[in-house]
């Protein structure tokens, strides 16, 4: 687990030690309908695929998990993630046989966090308990805004109305989670203090973890499209470093640190299953376009249904992209992913040629930016201000050590 003084760069006592098991990570890709910034491989569900339906989706899942233990041998998994999509609109019988699929295949007999993604307008009381009996311990919930006019301009399926009515209706049930809220910054459609006036009405339901996000303009997508006519309307920077900022002090005061570029949370309170994956941990992904590393081999799924399934009916893995990682590919990776934490990386997590280059760059961007970036002899962070920057810090500090 996770130990936090408060100075997160003191020791490493504060490090995320990782346990010697897998995170298990399914992909639900079903949406009520598809958000004008998304592109991720999900489908509204009046625009399924050709076969697709709750039923075939879960019978793919199950299939795959039978495959994947046969290839893995039976992985200890310490977290379960399900993620889309929205999952919470799976129903509850076709997700019992696919949970119940997973306890044949893996060994998951210690999980220390199940997370379900959810969105608000799905959440009913059968639903929530159905999910709790299930061994779901964390709801993250995709609210992105309490701004009428920035949920419609996003193609949100919900209203301000209808989050704050359903948070209030379920509070009973909802107690029985860990919440996390995910918010979007950076939305040309509302004020920059809006971020600040919902996280003031969602601490009200007291969770546990806020991701703030930036909107990304995807290419491909209807506000990629919007922002070629618009331009005006495509994501600032400084905007986002300001919002950025003002929310950090705000969630910081009431308890929660920032411990991720993206994330905060209560002491304790981090998601487990994603902080693996920042800290190099393994991790086998079921369902569409999933990912996986295991062993050092990185994995994509097919991302069309009909790929995936048809690979699935021949006995096979839905594997469409394959690639074994060189240490150097590695250790670049560590890097870079370690550094989106607040505890960045230690000695001994590199090899030591590449530490001791990597730290004498370190060192030298630290003098230059001190605001930016932490140094010690044992340790590599980044400030706030650094996560803001991090692309570009990992740009610099892997000139001529990688």
């Amino acid at each position: 687990m996770i130990a936090r003084k408060s100075n997160p760069h003191e020791d490493s006592a504060t490090r995320y030690s990782l346990p010697a098991t897998s995170g298990l990570y399914l992909h639900i890709p079903f949406c009520l309908s598809r958000c004008a910034y998304c592109d991720f491989a999900s489908h509204a569900l009046d625009a399924l695929p050709n076969g697709m339906s709750f039923t075939s989706y879960a019978d793919a899942l199950i299939k795959e998990a039978g495959l994947a233990a046969n290839e893995h041998g039976s992985l200890r998994c310490s977290t379960v993630y399900i993620g889309g999509g929205t999952p919470s609109l799976m129903p509850l019988d076709e997700l019992r046989r696919v949970v119940a699929a997973l306890r044949e295949a893996f060994d998951v007999s210690q999980i220390e966090e199940f997370t379900l993604e959810a969105n608000p307008d799905t959440l009913e009381k059968g639903r929530l308990e159905g999910w709790r009996e299930m061994g779901v311990t964390r709801l993250s919930l995709g609210i992105q805004s309490l701004s009428d006019a920035s949920l419609k301009e996003l193609g949100r399926s919900y209203n301000r109305a209808e989050v704050l009515g359903a948070l209030d209706l379920h509070r009973d049930e909802l107690a029985a989670f860990d919440l996390s809220f995910d918010l979007l910054l950076n939305v040309p459609w509302q004020l920059p203090s809006q971020v600040l006036d919902d996280i003031r009405e969602l601490m009200e339901f007291e969770p546990a973890h806020f991701s703030l996000y930036s909107l990304k303009v995807e290419p491909g997508t209807p506000l990629a499209m919007r922002v070629a006519d618009e331009p005006e309307l495509a994501p600032d920077d400084d905007r986002f470093a300001d919002e950025m900022g003002a929310a950090e002090e705000l969630l910081g005061n009431a308890g929660l640190l920032r411990y991720e570029i993206s994330n905060f949370a209560r002491d304790g309170k981090w998601s487990l299953h994603n902080l693996a994956y920042w800290r190099g941990g393994e991790y086998l992904g079921l369902g569409v376009n999933a990912t996986s590393c295991v062993g050092g081999v990185r994995t994509r799924n097919h991302r069309e249904f009909a790929d995936y399934r048809a690979a699935l009916l021949s006995g096979e893995l839905p594997v469409a992209e394959r690639a074994k990682l060189t240490e150097t590919e590695r250790a670049f990776e560590r890097l870079m992913l370690a550094l989106r934490t607040t505890w960045g990386i230690s000695r001994d997590e590199l090899p030591a040629g590449i530490w001791e280059k990597l730290h004498r760059r370190a060192k030298e961007l630290a003098a230059r930016h001190p605001q930016l970036i932490v140094v010690t002899p044992g340790r590599i962070a980044l400030t706030s201000g650094g996560m803001n920057v991090e692309h570009a810090l990992v740009v610099e500090l892997a000139d001529g050590v990688f």
